[in-house]
């Protein structure tokens, strides 16, 4: 007897022991599975759309979170100064690739793969050597956020062919950016051009909720014709607070991670939807094995205007067909 019930024993501890230790033996496998980093500037409320993208590019090409990738996702909820804290956080995390703010993500790392969705110029703010072939370790999708100025400025003087002073709310690294060191910026730039055409520029840069909350005070004494939002983490985390204190005064244009969806009036870009999902090209090429600085930065190719008719007639406005005819989306 004494035999069978020791080898009895010894069956169970050998056939038992492989389970109990098989959760860490997995854990250790899961750490071995590719692991993207999204640093995210906004909140997680604000991100559900875009990450939404990413995830649905990723599974187009077989990735499943928590299957056969891992995604971390860490957020500065808006506050940008937090954002290079996130980047530090999650680069600790040892993960393959980065996705966010190229700039930010640059400053924090020469060797670790990073995808962008949104470079405006990515040769002129010395992030790439070229277009074709970005050496480094930065890839992904141009915006062109800068070179669509001129554009949000052309729909103003269409919606108002008298228009005579134009309020912009931007970000103030916007404000500042430089195309190279004798250059002016790109805001100067925007004010030069709208002088040419008689219309006069305001410009209010702001990097913090503090300034932000100013700037609609400011705006709603100063300006009363036309207000351009340009697109940044600060304008992104708090649109509804700008879109309350003032979308409901002034005709608003802005680009389409401020869509007219949400209340502006006009909103044009870049599809921003498209270029996440996008980013997940360049995710899977990157995890087989090509370099960052091997793969083009992709141009835009998809632009969508679109038109809020609600607000129209809420602001008393008739949106004319020169701008309808071109509308890729109306908000009725």
């Amino acid at each position: 007897m004494l035999p069978r019930l020791a080898f009895g024993f010894l069956g169970f501890v050998l056939t038992t022991f492989p389970l109990m230790f098989a959760h860490p033996v997995y854990a250790d496998d899961d750490r071995k599975l590719p692991r993207i980093g999204l640093a995210v500037p906004v909140d997680p409320v604000i991100d559900v759309p875009y990450n939404t993208a990413l995830r649905e590019g990723l599974r187009e090409l077989g990735y499943v979170d928590g299957e056969n990738i891992i995604l971390i996702v860490r957020y500065a909820n808006g506050d940008f100064t937090k954002y290079p804290a996130v980047i530090r956080e999650i680069i600790a995390l040892d993960v393959d690739i980065l996705s966010g703010e190229a700039a930010a993500l640059r400053e924090a790392t020469k060797t670790i793969p990073i995808v962008s969705a949104t470079m405006d110029d990515a040769v002129r703010e010395g992030l790439v050597a070229s277009l074709s072939r970005p050496g480094g370790n930065v890839t992904g999708l141009s915006a062109q956020a800068f070179d669509l100025w001129p554009k949000h400025l052309e729909l103003a003087r269409e919606l108002l062919p008298n228009l005579k002073h134009l309020c912009v709310l931007l970000d103030r690294d916007q404000h500042n950016s430089r195309s190279g060191p004798e250059a002016p910026t790109n805001a100067a730039q925007f004010e030069v051009l709208a002088r040419s055409l008689g219309v006069n520029v305001i410009s209010f840069p702001v990097d913090s909720l503090n300034d932000l909350q100013a700037a609609l005070n400011e705006i709603r004494k100063e300006c009363s014709e036309a207000l351009i939002i340009r697109s940044s983490p600060i304008t992104t985390q708090y649109f509804h607070t700008i879109m309350d204190s003032v979308g409901q005064r002034l005709p608003v244009i802005s680009d389409g991670k401020l869509s007219a969806a949400g209340g502006t009036l006009l909103s044009y870009s870049v599809d921003y939807l498209y270029n996440f999902k996008r980013q997940a090209v360049y995710m899977d090429k990157i995890l087989k094995g090509a370099n960052p600085g091997d793969l083009p930065i992709e141009q835009p190719t998809r632009f969508k205007l679109v038109v809020n008719l609600k607000t129209a007639r809420a602001l008393g406005l008739t949106i004319p067909q020169t701008i309808m005819v071109h509308a890729d989306e109306v908000v009725r």
